[in-house]
Formats: structure tokens, C-alpha cells, sequence
């Protein structure tokens, strides 16, 4: 190949392969470079197989820094490794998101192109929507990733719906059309049984790609443009138009501090000169999550997965899980928790409903990584795990050493605030009280907790749910922020 290109690409993961298919097939010349390997083997392509790729050669497997937040535990990490990044190793949930955060963000950077309405036509363009009589106004149908939602009947269905309904929620069969309040069907993005990695439904024959090569970092010219990039083994190549660095939120900081681009005392101490000094790095956020985990009395019917009756041969065709909520934290608890965290009560978070946490019922003892419980997957288990969305917490990402193929420092300050212990508290209680609405109680036991502690219910105390945070908190694995809009990068 030539050293030269139009476009070099660092980083293959989703943005990466949208922007090399679309800037390769419009007539550009393009290099897009990938740390990982190109890989569509079984175990990437199933639809349930995700849990086993934590640990692999496919991810980066990070742990964060010990964080007061979750008890002073460090807890992993992981972003995609490989061609299609995470959109190659992840659990294939389909949320477009809340059209209220879209439209602060465009106030916050005063640029109304990223507003809810104006983004609109890309989420269509991204996707083809799963009900061909959906309406047009709001989703697409001719896309490259094809979703899927409410395709599989888990015997639980109806009786964790009525729980839901019994707990105050409200039925919202339209939870990714901007509003996603209530709960409604819990919606993935296979296509066939199968995953859609990104480099599979974005068409990459016209770009030249290059796996398993590291970048050492950029190299710029006097008038700090970026001219090409320089690989760890010291092969150079030069781009006659632009670099787009599109490494995900764990390794893009690192490599732009690498090639001086960042914060200048934290630079000047690994005696990187300094080009650009920008908080690359900082605004560090990601999903915390925790899990109940729920005995089931009559394990033998076959409601989860682990039992030999649970073997309905489409249950393997995506996640166990067929319903999912979102709330916002109630308001007099969320301005309290604002006042004790000194937010400007006329923040756009406080101004109006904003979708806080998650909750989602699993047939299966699904937790999330960096927490010790684990209950067997016997069939004797169902889980509800709550995610905390909107996240007000900010850490930062910071280099360990020079070295390129060396894991920077996480340290994304989890639980940091009681705005967000606040979030996931209103979660778990809705949690609870689901699975104690009187036809949940009739399917299981009650709450199994960890060892020598006992089980929690929706009247329990506020320091009890914050010590159950403590111990079970983990990464939901979204990282964001850390070369953020506004502070390090423009809207353009």
C-alpha cells in the first residue's frame, strides 16, 4: 500500500468504519488502523456469547484506580479490541437515547445541529427499524443495522409486564422514539441470530485496512496540524487531508496525550512536550450499575436460563430479557441531592424529567463486572439490574507511562456524587418494589444478598442502599467524555 492516503482513520471500531466506508465510497482515499484483529468468529457473531469475551484478546481489559464510591474497590474495564471495536464484543442493547439530553447538549456548545430534531435523520439513516408499521416521522427502515425487540416470548413475559404496571410504571411501546419513560420492549441490534459488527454493515472494501498495528501517536507539523501518524514498530504514514483519531473513550485521551495534545502539567511529567494544552482526558464519565439477584420457587418450570427447560431454541437469539425501564429521579430528592453536590438549581439537569436510571428484569443472574457475588447459572436465578444513565460523577483518564500499549490510568470517580446516589437509590427502589408486586411474589422467593447480609426491600433505609452500591457497583462499560465537545474539540 502507499504510505500516503487522504484520510487516516486511528481506531476501527464504529465511528471508525462509518467514517471510512462513507468517506472511501464518496471517492476518498482512506487508511483506517485497528490495535486488534479483524475477527467474525462463533463466539463474536452469537448474540449470547458476550460474557465470555470479557478477558479476551478482543478487549481491553482495564480496571479502574480503587474508588471511594463503590467501598474502595477497583472494578474492570473494557472497550472493543478488534475490528468494530465494542460494537464487536457487546451485549447489542439498541437505545437511541432521550431527546431532552440531545437538545442540552446543543444548548451547552451552542450549536443547534446536535439537537434532538436535527439529529433526527441520522438515528433513521443508522437503522432498519423493527416494525415495518412503525412510523416513518421517528425511525428508519432501509439502514445497515437492522433491530429487533419483543422477537423472543420468555414464559416470565406477562408476569413481570403486570409487576412493572402494579409498580406505578406506565407501558411506553415507543421507548426509543425520544421519550423513553415508562417501560416498553427491551430492543437489540442482531440481524438473523447474529451480531452486527460494525466493519460487517458498514462497507470497507474501498478503504485500506490495517489490523493489529498499534499507533504510537501523531505527528504534527509547526502549525499544529495534524500530517500523519507514526506506528509502534516506527512505520510512518502521511495524510494529504486530515487524521481522525476515533479510538473510543478509554485510548483516544491517550493517544492525543502521547502526541502532546493535552493538559501540560500532567504531560510535563512524562516529559512530553506540550502542542496543544487541552483537558484531554478530564470530564471522565461511564454507567455505574448494580444487581438483586432473585430465587425463583419453581426453578424446574424452565424461567431462566441454567434450567433444561429453559430451551427454547430462539432463547439463544439475543439477551434473556424482554422488558426495560427508565425513570428520573423524583424531583424533591433530585434538588436536595443537587443543593448537597452545590449544583446551580438553574442547571437544564433539574429544569425538567430527564430519564436518570434504568431497570431491567433478566432471566438469568446477570451482574456486572468488578463485583465478587456471583449465584450460579442453574436456572435457580432471575436478576433486575439497575443503571445509572445520566451520570453527574466526573473523573479522568491519565497516562501511566509512554508506552502506547500500556493501559492508562482509569479513574472514573464512580458514585462521586449524591446526585448520583440519589439516581440509582429511586432505581433500586423501583427494582424492589417490581419484584414485589404481589404476582412477582407468587414466581420467586424473595432477594437472595450477599453472604451475612440480609435481604433489602423498598422500605429499606437510604445508607442501606447506598452500602449494597458499595459492594455489588460496577462499570456498565459506557465510557464518555474525555475528549469532549466544547472544552477539546469544536462542534465541527
Amino acid at each position: 500500500m502507499s504510505d500516503s492516503c487522504e484520510y487516516i482513520i486511528c481506531g476501527g471500531g464504529t465511528v471508525g468504519c462509518v467514517l471510512a466506508c462513507r468517506l472511501s465510497h464518496a471517492g476518498h482515499s482512506v487508511l483506517i488502523v485497528e490495535a486488534g484483529p479483524e475477527d467474525y468468529n462463533e463466539q463474536i457473531m452469537s448474540p449470547v456469547a458476550a460474557p465470555h469475551l470479557h478477558g479476551t484478546q478482543f478487549k481491553y481489559n482495564m480496571m479502574t484506580v480503587e474508588q471511594p464510591g463503590l467501598g474502595g474497590r477497583s472494578v474492570p474495564n473494557h472497550g472493543g479490541k478488534l475490528l468494530s471495536g465494542s460494537s464487536g464484543i457487546n451485549y447489542g442493547l439498541w437505545t437511541r437515547g432521550h431527546s431532552v439530553d440531545y437538545d442540552a447538549w446543543a444548548e451547552l456548545v451552542g450549536d443547534n445541529r446536535w439537537s434532538y430534531k436535527n439529529m433526527l435523520k441520522y438515528f433513521k439513516a443508522t437503522q432498519t427499524h423493527y416494525d415495518p408499521n412503525g412510523s416513518p416521522e421517528k425511525y428508519g427502515f432501509s439502514g445497515p443495522i437492522t433491530t429487533t425487540a419483543a422477537a423472543r416470548t420468555y414464559p416470565l413475559r406477562e408476569t413481570i409486564r403486570e409487576s412493572m404496571l402494579v409498580a406505578g410504571l406506565e407501558y411506553n411501546p415507543d421507548t426509543n422514539g425520544g421519550s423513553p419513560f415508562g417501560f416498553g420492549p427491551f430492543t437489540e441490534n442482531w440481524k438473523d441470530a447474529q451480531r452486527q459488527p460494525a466493519s460487517k454493515a458498514y462497507d470497507l472494501s474501498k478503504a485500506t485496512v490495517l489490523t493489529n498495528k498499534a499507533i504510537a501517536r501523531i505527528e504534527l507539523n509547526e502549525s499544529k496540524t495534524a500530517t500523519g501518524i507514526v506506528l509502534i514498530d516506527g512505520t510512518r504514514y502521511a495524510a494529504t487531508k486530515e487524521v481522525l483519531v476515533t479510538c473510543g473513550a478509554l485510548k483516544t485521551p491517550q493517544l492525543l496525550m502521547l502526541s502532546g495534545i493535552g493538559p501540560q502539567s500532567h504531560l510535563a511529567q512524562h516529559n512530553i512536550p506540550t502542542i496543544a494544552n487541552l483537558p484531554v482526558g478530564e470530564n471522565y464519565h461511564d454507567k455505574i450499575s448494580a444487581t438483586f439477584f432473585w430465587k425463583l420457587k419453581n426453578p424446574e418450570k424452565g424461567y431462566a436460563l441454567g434450567s433444561p427447560a429453559f430451551n427454547k431454541p430462539e432463547f439463544r437469539h439475543g439477551n434473556p430479557m424482554e422488558w426495560v425501564a427508565t425513570i428520573s429521579t423524583p424531583h424533591e430528592e433530585l434538588v436536595k441531592a443537587a443543593q448537597a453536590d452545590n449544583l446551580d438549581l438553574r442547571d437544564p439537569y433539574l429544569q425538567e424529567p430527564r430519564g436518570n436510571v434504568e431497570v431491567m428484569i433478566a432471566y438469568a443472574p446477570i451482574a456486572g463486572g468488578g463485583s465478587e457475588f456471583r449465584v450460579p447459572f442453574d436456572g435457580k436465578h432471575i436478576s433486575s439490574p439497575v443503571v445509572l444513565l445520566l451520570p453527574t460523577s466526573r473523573g479522568s483518564i491519565t497516562l501511566a507511562s509512554t508506552d502506547p500499549t500500556a493501559d492508562p490510568v482509569l479513574n472514573p470517580n464512580y458514585l462521586g456524587t449524591e446526585t448520583d446516589r440519589a439516581a440509582m437509590r429511586a432505581g433500586m427502589r423501583l427494582s424492589l418494589q417490581i419484584m414485589e408486586a404481589d404476582i412477582a411474589s407468587g414466581i420467586v422467593e424473595g432477594e437472595t444478598p450477599l453472604p451475612g447480609y440480609e435481604p433489602l426491600t423498598s422500605a429499606c433505609s437510604d445508607s442501606d442502599l447506598d452500602r449494597r452500591m458499595q459492594i455489588v457497583g460496577s462499570s456498565f462499560f459506557q465510557n464518555a467524555g474525555t475528549a469532549a465537545m466544547g472544552t477539546v474539540v469544536d462542534t465541527q
